[in-house]
């Protein structure tokens, strides 16, 4: 009786030993592809944020290239230079070790419809017209297509010994968005719907700024409160340096009737910095960069910056007529600016990531 017990606990105890070194393989085989598979997504991630780094790069350096601009701050198309620069940017960078070459098929650009946050489909490809040229949006690879796929570790042995890896990024260079000290040239604020009534910019339109009831433009002296004729006047002699300004800000305005000695320093800063066109010895064009304004006007004491534009001062009248006429000059660049203004003719030079 005893022999049988003992014979029954042992067969028990080998068929115990069995089941745990068949529980003990399976949990090991689990525990080996959870690793493989940690280890491969690991790689694959690296890889993606790689490839991710160097598309925003390749993008951002494109878009910076897109135009070229002279003295005068007038633009130039240069596509070319936007596409191999690109290309340069990417190679210059790498994914798990592999120089990243950039194909002219992965090399869009055109012109960026923000509102829509995609090309317009009318304005896609190189273009000859700075206008039609405002992002650049590349497509890096790890693939069949450009520098080979990615080799995983572990994952192989389930039927993915390679995988596809790509990285998509569109750089915008839109309109100036902020400008340094300095950089604008009077305290006069013009207010958006004189320059773009909401169907693009009215270049070569003249504007006349008065004191009146429909004012399309205010004196500003930005962040110096209160906003009145003293200090109005110290930014007009350069008493006072105009700040650095961007979108949004915040500044404080009035549409008070200057006085006779501000109009006479405001004249006098034209003949002195203006151009004489015909010989006559008067100035008759002075180029100017000036503040938009979203908000503001009719008694208001402060307006938002909305973006930065280009005018031509063509005349200054002094009592009693206290007036100047300017002209919206299109097609120029505001030099170390970043994009991000509305649109009143004036590029920025520094583009944005919009995808």
């Amino acid at each position: 009786m005893d022999t049988t017990w003992l014979g029954k606990l042992g067969r028990l105890l080998k068929g115990e030993r069995a089941g745990v070194a068949t529980v003990a393989a399976i949990m090991l085989t689990v525990m080996v592809g959870m690793v493989g598979a940690v280890v491969d997504l690991g790689l694959l991630y690296a890889t993606k944020n790689e490839l991710q780094n160097a598309a925003d790069a390749a993008a951002l350096a494109g878009a910076t290239t897109l135009v070229t601009y002279d003295q005068d701050r007038n633009i130039t198309a240069q596509p070319d230079v936007a596409i191999t620069t690109a290309q340069q940017v990417a190679l210059a960078n790498q994914a798990m070790g592999v120089n990243l070459q950039l194909r002219l098929e992965d090399i869009t650009l055109g012109l960026w419809v923000e509102p829509d946050k995609d090309f317009d489909p009318d304005h896609i490809g190189p273009s000859s017209d700075p206008n039609y040229l405002s992002a650049c949006r590349v497509v890096v690879r790890r693939d069949n297509l450009a520098n080979s796929p990615v080799n995983t570790i572990f994952a192989g042995a389930v039927g993915f010994s390679v995988v596809n890896v790509t990285a998509l990024s569109t750089a915008h260079l839109g309109y100036a968005g902020s400008v340094g000290d300095g950089m604008v040239d009077l305290p006069i604020a013009v207010k958006e719907e004189a320059l773009n009534p909401g169907n693009g910019p009215i270049c070569g339109s003249a504007l006349t700024f008065r004191n009146e009831s429909s004012e399309n433009g205010e004196w500003t002296t930005f962040f110096t409160a209160p906003s009145n004729d003293v200090a109005v006047d110290r930014y007009v002699t350069g008493e006072l340096t105009v700040p650095a300004l961007e979108v949004g800000d915040t500044v404080n305005v009035t549409n008070g009737t200057l006085s006779q000695n501000t109009f006479n320093d405001l004249t006098d800063r034209f003949q002195a910095n203006g151009t004489d066109l015909d010989g006559d010895g008067n100035a008759d064009a002075w180029q100017v960069l000036l503040p938009v304004i979203s908000e503001g006007g009719g008694g208001a004491s402060t307006a938002s910056i909305a973006g930065f534009a280009h005018m031509i001062i063509t005349e200054v009248r002094d009592a009693p007529y206290k007036e100047i006429t300017a002209v919206l000059q299109c097609g120029l660049v505001v030099p170390n600016s970043t994009t991000g203004g509305g649109n009143f003719g004036s590029r920025a030079t520094t583009p944005k990531l919009v995808e």
